[in-house]
């Protein structure tokens, strides 16, 4: 049975003991190291502009689709999609790295077999660390973190934060 606290009647220093308590059961129930990543769709917006809304929200889906069945096999999973993006979450970097190429090799594939200007293209970033997760959400600086190193990388290039690339087994 839940237990019920009187907020309004704990003493400072009560409040302060159980502030640490909570952010102790916090961190030991939630939060975990993982592999992080985003995918971002390279020049979105013109093409959006240029091709309409219909082919624009064909070649999110694509990207989503291709994703998905590339990364799943490697223990990754979609945590949120937004925009043009995808945000990613993997037990281990090997995992994401070797996903996340498999991912870019199905999309190069097909690639191939579409005009030029109607080419998916994406970069990505990975970064390993503490995360904030139930299972289904995840949060903390660490998805900032490999949010930002996406943004740095070129059409059809990953890139590592530093934690990332140490934590695989075999560079």
């Amino acid at each position: 049975m839940p237990v019920e606290i009187d907020l309004e009647s704990l003493t400072l220093t009560e409040i302060i003991r159980l502030q640490n308590s909570l952010s102790q059961v916090l961190a030991r129930r939630f939060e975990h190291k993982v592999a992080v990543a985003f995918s971002d769709i390279v020049g979105s917006t013109p093409y959006f502009a240029r091709w309409g809304d219909e082919a624009g929200r064909k070649l999110q889906q694509l990207h989503t689709d291709l994703l998905q069945q590339n990364i799943k096999p490697f223990g990754g999973r979609i945590v949120d999609t937004a925009g043009d993006g995808a945000f990613t979450a993997f037990p281990k970097v090997d995992d994401a790295v070797e996903g996340l190429i498999d991912f870019l090799k199905k999309l190069s594939h097909e690639n191939a077999a579409r005009t030029r200007e109607h080419q998916l293209n994406v970069r990505i970033g990975i970064h390993f660390g503490p995360v904030l997760t139930d299972g289904t959400l995840v949060s903390g600086d660490s998805v900032n973190l490999a949010a930002r190193v996406t943004s740095t990388a070129e059409p059809g290039e990953i890139r590592l934060t530093r934690d990332a690339f140490r934590e695989i087994s075999n560079p």
